[in-house]
């Protein structure tokens, strides 16, 4: 079910492929580059801040699957097995189900801790592997 939710990821993938100087690629095959050093060495870097940004959106997007699980598991007659009970549908258990919404708020607010942890946590990280174009760097 997530194939027709990469659409967005690949219109941002293909202008970032679109965004790369060809003249970059002329310069690394006169000094003798070939495919895959012209991969590795100039299109990488050139769209590292695009992979970057999918990279932190599909992370915050994996940490709140939802919506598939429970349509498939806990709808209208199914069967409800505890593998699939994520912790967003967990969430909303007890916030609509069993309206304990003071336990759903506490883990809203954990998941947006989680989520805020990791995306600076990569973005620390990201110092050392994205290029941004006309940095100082």
């Amino acid at each position: 079910m997530d194939i027709w939710a990469c659409g967005g990821t690949m219109v941002i993938l293909l202008a970032a492929l679109y965004g790369v100087p060809k003249h970059l690629y002329e310069a690394a095959s006169m000094d003798g580059a070939g495919r895959w050093r012209r991969f590795k060495d100039v299109t990488l870097p050139m769209i590292s801040p695009a992979l970057f940004f999918v990279f932190i959106i599909l992370t915050i997007a994996g940490l709140n699957q939802f919506t598939q699980a429970y349509t498939a598991y806990f709808g209208a007659g199914g069967s409800q097995p505890e593998a699939a009970l994520f912790y967003s549908i967990y969430l909303f258990k007890n916030a609509f189900e069993f309206f304990n919404m003071g336990f759903a708020s506490a883990m809203a607010w954990l998941l947006f801790a989680i989520s805020m942890v990791i995306t600076l946590f990569n973005i620390l990280v990201s110092r050392r592997f994205v290029y941004y174009q006309g940095s100082s760097r």
